[in-house]
């Protein structure tokens, strides 16, 4: 019983090691989703910003190159939220991936945790029946020692 619950013991150590590269890796995923979202939330706001620009351009009449060079820009912008947009897509499947792998490691750590509880249960159990076999042997090793002395005082008398 000993050496299963030192290999239990074992391999829940191979469980926690498996458990942290998983949470630092799904951390690391959410870290990089979250940068990738703070680009793309400031790309948009640059964009908003040109836009609002050009409009204000537009309505107090300027020269045809201003309002191209802002429009090109845009344009820019519109290409460079594409591709983060993509790579956010990339980043939250990964994220979701090694959740999942998170999640995984931490039912399997926890699997390993219950089977040792019940091996430490099944071992206490196993304790308790050996102590209880040998308190009622002791008991009756008694019983029969009074019994035996009360029928030789009785033949006695």
């Amino acid at each position: 019983m000993a050496t299963r619950l030192q290999r239990l013991q074992q391999v829940l150590h191979h469980k926690e090691i498996l458990l942290q590269q998983a949470a630092r890796q799904w951390l690391q995923a959410r870290e990089q989703f979250t940068q990738g979202k703070t680009k793309h939330d400031q790309l948009l706001g640059y964009r908003h910003d040109y836009v609002t620009q050009l409009h204000q351009i537009g309505d107090g009449g300027c020269s045809l190159g201003r309002m191209r060079n802002r429009i090109d820009f845009i344009g820019q912008l519109d290409g460079a939220l594409s591709q983060i947009s993509q790579q956010l897509a990339s980043l939250a499947k990964q994220r979701s991936h090694f959740e999942t792998l998170y999640l995984q490691a931490k039912a399997e750590q926890d699997a390993v945790i219950n089977l040792i509880q019940r091996v430490k249960e099944q071992e206490n159990n196993r304790q308790m029946q050996i102590e209880q076999k040998e308190s009622d042997e002791y008991a009756q090793k008694q019983w029969y020692s009074k019994i035996s002395s009360i029928k030789l005082n009785n033949r006695g008398d």
